[in-house]
């Protein structure tokens, strides 16, 4: 939030209250709300370190979709109203069948004036020195590994008030929680978020732009032209690994 955004809201909030804080709030299908969530991902995902050979953007390049789901915002929009420092505990059963497992960030703050989408999602990116080589990090660094996990590419986010206080964090009464849905999900046990590389070398025929790989597919139960062979190769090899076992999703509650 710049600094002038910043002294408005001030001006705001001392004159309405809460009130003024809760009608500042974007909704989850306010378009600026959904490209800046969008854009801040792409801009950190563009940036990871070392370079990833087929991370995916957050914006398919047919028909400038963008990768915005609106039942992943839903579900984020559930979990921040929900005013825990926690995450939730049924992802796998959200109602989004295609994904079955999703991930989840969660960024936590007080007052209102201290959020914005871009400063939470950096702050997702540095929350732990992350190893590729060791698929560890010095601390908990589950947010950062889901930001950067190469094959997720849809998301939904929202953002909450809590003016009775978020459960295990604070009683401020404008406790800010800011919650991320995403699909395909990350935090799969024993996986690296993405392989070390050139930058987009594992693209194939895809468009390259900004470090990222703009996916020119769509997964057959998704809006736009029907599966091509490489989105079903991919859904059959997660569906190997699954039945393999090495499907198992973890998520660390901060």
């Amino acid at each position: 939030m710049d600094s002038l955004g910043g002294l408005l809201l001030q001006i705001w909030v001392l004159l309405y209250g809460s009130f003024g804080v809760l009608a500042l709030l974007p909704g989850i299908t306010e378009p600026e709300f959904i490209r800046r969530c969008v854009q801040a991902h792409n801009t950190q995902r563009s940036r990871v370190t070392p370079p990833a050979v087929s991370a995916r953007s957050m914006v398919r390049q047919v028909l400038g979709a963008q990768s915005w789901d609106n039942e992943l915002a839903k579900g984020a929009r559930d979990r921040a109203r929900h005013c825990k420092a926690s995450h939730h505990p049924g992802l796998a059963y959200f109602g989004h069948p295609p994904f079955g497992w999703m991930g989840e960030n969660i960024w936590l703050g007080a007052p209102f004036a201290a959020f914005s989408v871009e400063n939470a999602i950096h702050r997702w990116n540095k929350e732990g020195v992350y190893s590729l080589k060791n698929n560890n990090c010095s601390r908990l660094c589950g947010h950062y590994t889901q930001l950067m996990w190469s094959t997720s590419f849809k998301l939904g986010c929202a953002v909450n008030v809590c003016s009775k206080g978020i459960e295990n964090f604070s009683t401020h009464p404008e406790s800010t929680i800011f919650v991320c849905n995403y699909g395909d999900t990350g935090q799969v046990h024993g996986v690296t978020p993405n392989i070390a590389g050139v930058s987009c070398s594992g693209c194939g025929s895809e468009i390259c732009r900004d470090n990222v790989c703009r996916y020119d597919w769509y997964p057959g139960w998704d809006h736009g032209p029907p599966s091509s062979a490489p989105s079903v190769s991919y859904w059959l090899t997660n569906l190997g690994l699954c039945l393999l076992g090495v499907c198992w999703h973890f998520y660390v509650t901060h």
